[in-house]
């Protein structure tokens, strides 16, 4: 991959591209999503992160096969914006580990935190490999 490659696809993250997706909640859904995790995502944390990414990862069949067996699908979030964060981390952004689970067309679920995505956003796909270089 050249430097050209890089710099558009993480371009593709940080800026307005991407195709529109359908998945979030509203500010005024966002304690229900709350009620919604504590009920049934026990003991997962929950994070609202507004102005999000939904970034599909480019892996090699051979990973998107192992994530599968460990119970992972190639899809991650970048969020410029944490609203609020149970576990109070002082994060102003974030840069998520891989989705397990997908709730309520709003809650990306991750192996150790329950995201609530609050507003619209877009949908980017990148190599797996700028994703790991990019940092939250």
């Amino acid at each position: 991959m050249n430097i050209e490659e890089f710099l558009d696809q993480t371009d593709r993250v940080f800026n307005d591209e991407g195709i529109p997706c359908d998945f979030g909640c509203s500010e005024h859904s966002v304690p229900a999503m709350i009620e919604y995790i504590k009920n049934n995502l026990s003991p997962y944390p929950y994070a609202v992160v507004s102005d999000w990414k939904w970034i599909d990862l480019d892996v090699p069949s051979e990973i998107r096969e192992d994530l599968e067996q460990h119970g992972l699908k190639p899809c991650a979030l970048f969020a410029h914006k944490v609203i609020a964060d149970e576990r109070m981390r002082g994060f102003r952004s974030v840069r998520t580990t891989l989705l397990q689970g997908l709730y309520k067309n709003c809650i990306f679920l991750t192996q150790n935190t329950a995201y609530i995505l609050c507003g619209p956003s877009k949908r980017v796909s990148i190599d797996y490999r700028i994703f790991a270089s990019l940092t939250g």
